[in-house]
Order: C-alpha cells, then structure tokens, then sequence
C-alpha cells in the first residue's frame, strides 16, 4: 500500500513509523513529569521564603504603637505595666520593649530572655544574637566606647535617632549575648556618662589613664589640659584638682545636657541663665549657676543662633 504524506510518496517503513510516533503519550500525560513539577515547585517555594522564617528588626519599634507592636509581634507573654502612660511587655522569644504609645524608648533583646524557641529571628541595627562581636563592630564602625568588664567584651554607639545601641559578648568569647537599644534620655547609661561628678575631684594622670585614653595634653606652670575622646578636662597641676570641664561631642552630658541639645532644656534643667552675652561664629553665650550639690559650679553653654542648639558645654568650678 501506498502512502501520501504532503504529496510525497512514502514507503511502508517510514509511514509506519511516522504512525507509530503518533501513537506515543506526550510528556505532559506522563506522571513522572507532573511529580516532578510539583517537587521542583515545593522546593522553589522553601528557598524563597527561607523555611517560612522571618527576621525582624527590632529598632523599627521605636516608631510603632503599642498596638502596632502587638500586631506585628502577637500578644505579650509578659506584662509588666500597660497604663495611658507607658507599657512594659516581655516576649519569649528573647526580647522586651518598654515605651508609650509615641513608641518604644528601650529595647532588650539577650539570649538570656529566650524561653521559647522559633523560625524567626531577631536583630537590633542589622545585629543578631550570636554574632561576632569584632565583625558586627567592623561592620558599625568605631564605637562612642568599648571595652572589657568581667571578662564580656562591650562596644556602645550613639545613633542618628539619639539612641544607645550597646552589645556585649558572653564571658571569654567573641559572641553576642545580649543587645540593648535605648533612647539617651531614657538610660541609665546617661547617668554613668555625666561627667559632671569628677569637677572638684582629684585625678592625677595615672588615675585618669585608667579610665579613660588620653589623646593629647598641653601643660602650662598652673595647669594641664587632657583631651579625652569625647571631652576636655583642666587638672590644677599643685593638688591635681579638676577645675574645669567641656563637652566636644554628644555621647558624655553634664547634668543632663549635651552637645544639640535645645537652649529650653537647659533652662528647665538649671532655670533661667544668670547673663548672656554674644559670641564668636554667630553664636549667644549663656551663663549658669549651678547649686545642686554642696559647691556651686558656673555652666557655660554656647547657642547656635541658626540651628538654635547647643555647640559647647563647659562647666567650671566657682
């Protein structure tokens, strides 16, 4: 028999090959393809959502409700205040948060505070628990302090939001036990920066060395003056009494005040100043007296007459 296929002769062989192909299933009939699909498809849907785990940034509260924070992060296992004026929630996963409706004012995430264990993850500035303390400090950039207490490694930052991050490592390790995200004013690690307390006291060189690393040192027949990362101190050089004291930059305050704070903090701190007076660059100075404790002191503070904030902090013993 004959066979036309598209107006050519074919021989008996290849027509019957050619009806032979016709009858084969196609692919898309084939179970083994369909089971393929459907592993190759549950396998792209892992790797995209990384096993269904999530890593919240925990600084995003700062600027969330307590409502918000509830939403994002579900009902609090602990609840140590909740009133108009503030709250105080604890969650298992290893963190607190305490704030007002404004949003959170402090953050504590330590593995210390884990007591249930998830998929998600939790980091405060891009920093996990776990982490290296040497890298995450090699990735932020020098910190305002660091050091070693107790054998714990501890690196303190000021942010731009005027927030404390500070993180310390387990003890003898280089891996992050505990972060702490804190608003300045908020901190208790603000009282232990107000150097206020050492105008008046007696500090030779060697007692200053060991807290605090000397940059530089000028000395005159009367006095010598440190400059120390942060601020600047005049030591009288007969008693080793510390006379004077000014700010250079935002991490240290003197009875609560820093370098951008607002001229209207000052006088709710110490009251209306006692003169002012203009001074260099465009700027108003203004004169305190300081009574708070048994010797009265003189705070000297320069206003920026554009940004309306504080440039220069000094405070002097009368």
């Amino acid at each position: 028999m004959k066979i036309y296929y598209r107006g050519y002769k074919m021989s008996n062989e290849l027509s019957g090959s050619l009806i032979e192909s016709k009858k084969k299933k196609s692919i898309f009939k084939r179970w083994w393809f369909w089971g393929l699909s459907i592993f190759v498809l549950i396998v792209v849907a892992i790797i995209s959502s990384d096993g269904g785990s999530t890593a919240y940034e925990l600084a995003k509260m700062q600027t969330m409700s307590k409502q918000q924070i509830i939403e994002k992060f579900g009902k609090p296992d602990e609840i140590v205040r909740d009133d108009k004026d503030g709250f105080m929630y604890g969650y298992h996963a290893g963190f607190d948060v305490r704030g007002t409706d404004k949003g959170a004012l402090e953050i504590n995430l330590s593995s210390d505070r884990v007591k249930k264990q998830g998929v998600d993850t939790y980091k405060i500035f891009d920093v996990f628990l776990g982490d290296s303390f040497d890298e995450s400090v090699k990735k932020l950039g020098k910190p305002n302090q660091s050091g070693l207490k107790d054998g714990k490694k501890n690196a303190m930052y000021l942010t731009k939001e005027d927030f404390l991050l500070i993180f310390t490592t387990e003890y003898d390790s280089d891996k992050i036990a505990a972060i702490r995200y804190v608003a300045y004013d908020e901190s208790a690690e603000s009282i232990a920066l107000d150097i206020s307390k050492m105008l008046g006291l007696i500090a030779t060189e060697e007692e200053i060395k060991k807290i605090f690393d000397i940059k530089d040192k000028n000395s005159n027949s009367d006095a010598t003056t440190y400059s120390i990362e942060g601020f600047n101190m005049i030591v009288e050089n007969q008693n080793n009494i510390v006379k004077s004291i000014w700010l250079t930059n935002g991490i240290y305050n003197i009875h609560g005040i820093r370098i951008g704070d607002s001229i209207d903090k000052a006088n709710k701190l110490f009251g209306p100043p006692k003169n002012s007076s203009e001074g260099v660059k465009n700027t108003t100075q203004y004169i305190y007296k300081y009574e708070g404790d048994t010797n009265p002191k003189r705070i000297i503070i320069s206003i920026d007459k554009n940004s309306k904030k504080i440039g220069y902090v000094e405070m002097v013993a009368s």
